[in-house]
């Protein structure tokens, strides 16, 4: 029998629901407003609409800045997120099915230190040092692989989780019919891990693309640098023109948007189905 809710508890979460609409929004709010504003109206830092409406003057101010750095930065954060989620998703999901599958003390082993990659976090100096040693120091190249070390273990861990579900006689039917390994895994098994697979895409793209630290640590003085150095400079060049840096934040929040827009449907089922069995 359900317990009805008072008429205390039902006030409660309508001023909790309430706040958090409004907390959240009231941001987005202040980001367009400010962006539609000149300089001097967008250094007051209010809510109040704009006398002139300026946000495509903005944007195309944005968009040429430093004969077209913005759109450089731009297109190398794409390529960043794009590279790193799709090797990421394909060694992440074969490490999973294997140490799901196959069980041993290398098998317990691997899972211990993929526990110790989400906890203990990454040395800058040993990295950069390997890098060069590589050869790809400052490089998209070796920025992509230290985006898919640093994910790789949550991404493991939510793989595991889901393959668990699956029963192990599909291995076996696969095995009879004349599988191989990796014929098993990618005509058997990878395309149901959809589920999951949308999720890892859509939370590990955000940290990506929005991922200011290791791009500062491991691109310093390069010029492929990403997006959000980019609009970093934009606060160092004009400080008091918060319009054209609110236009910087619009145009840099639209993937990520259109993203969580064709794929928000899978976060949920990947991580409730994932979390069932593990």
């Amino acid at each position: 029998m359900v317990k009805k809710r008072n008429w205390f508890g039902r006030i409660f979460e309508g001023i909790m629901l309430a706040s958090t609409v409004i907390g959240h929004w009231i941001i987005f709010y202040f980001i367009f407003v400010t962006a539609c504003k000149d300089q001097a109206e967008a250094a007051r830092l209010t809510l109040a609409l704009p006398s002139e409406w300026k946000l495509w003057e903005n944007i195309q101010y944005v968009m040429t800045f430093n004969n077209g750095l913005f759109v450089k930065s731009f297109w190398n954060s794409l390529r960043l997120t794009v590279c790193s989620i799709a090797i990421l998703v394909f060694t992440s999901a074969m490490t999973a099915f294997i140490l799901q599958r196959k069980r041993g003390w290398i098998s317990k082993v691997s899972d211990k230190l993929i526990i110790a990659g989400l906890i203990v976090p990454a040395s800058v100096i040993p990295t950069y040092w390997v890098l060069s040693l590589l050869g790809i120091a400052n490089t998209l190249t070796g920025l992509t692989l230290v985006e898919v070390a640093t994910l790789f273990p949550f991404a493991v861990m939510m793989y595991k989780g889901f393959i668990a579900t699956l029963p192990r006689e599909l291995d076996e039917a696969a095995v009879i019919d004349g599988c191989g390994s990796v014929r098993l895994f990618f005509r058997i098994i990878f395309p149901l891990l959809k589920p999951i697979t949308m999720a890892v895409i859509i939370l590990r793209s955000i940290v990506v693309y929005n991922d200011f630290q290791n791009p500062q640590y491991f691109m310093s003085g390069s010029d492929s640098q990403t997006v959000q150095l980019c609009v970093y400079l934009f606060k160092s060049s004009f400080t008091s023109h918060y319009g054209r840096l609110m236009a910087a934040v619009i145009i840099v929040s639209v993937p990520l948007l259109l993203l969580y827009i064709f794929l928000n449907k899978h976060i949920m089922e990947g991580m409730t189905i994932g979390a069932v069995k593990g």
